[in-house]
């Protein structure tokens, strides 16, 4: 089951290091492009994606609960939606023009936007791996398999309003104090 856990850092480590990868390719398409096209401003958005599935899969193996696991499995879900219309909006930016079904492919292929592809596709894989990854996080979490199990804990009785709760049995000591001043303030007062 730890196993798992480790997995979940690996892969969110994965998820950021694309999401680095696939900003800075949209942030140079961006730049080479005189006007804003739907190829090359999609590798921002989809890179803010990848960087939140990340983090959100970082903080699902550090707290290990149930709904922040469920959150990872979903937002990685999202993510996986998201770079499906990235790679369809990078394929646009390959494609010249479009007539009566036919796509006539640009004579000048543009390098930016087979790496966003590659990176994108990488990222698809890493997507179902984490959505698989979740759902096994989640089943044993569900099942309880992440909880500490703590030891024994014992009640003492100072008087009749301050009760504690400590984790360590009392000593004789303390144990004849609390004994002797519980006993006090039962005693009726003549």
């Amino acid at each position: 089951m730890y196993i798992f856990i480790g997995l979940t850092y690996a892969i969110s480590s994965l998820h950021v290091v694309l999401a680095l990868i696939i900003i800075i390719l949209g942030i140079i398409s961006q730049s080479r492009e005189l006007v804003w096209m739907a190829h090359s401003i999609s590798p921002l958005w989809s890179g803010v994606f990848f960087a939140l599935c990340g983090a959100i899969g970082i903080i699902c193996a550090r707290q290990k609960g149930l709904y922040v696991i469920l959150c990872y499995v979903a937002i990685s879900t999202v993510t996986l939606i998201v770079d499906c219309v990235n790679i369809q909006l990078l394929r646009l930016g390959l494609v010249n023009i479009m007539t009566d079904g036919k796509a006539y492919l640009k004579e000048r292929k543009d390098l930016l936007i087979f790496m966003a592809l590659i990176v994108s596709l990488i990222e698809c894989f890493i997507c179902l791996l984490s959505i698989s990854v979740g759902i096994r996080l989640s089943f044993d979490a569900a099942n309880k398999k992440f909880r500490k199990k703590e030891g024994a804990f014992f009640v003492q009785i100072l008087s009749e309003k301050d009760i504690v709760v400590v984790s360590k049995p009392p000593t004789s000591k303390q144990s004849g104090s609390t004994r002797e001043s519980s006993q006090s303030h039962d005693r009726p007062s003549t």
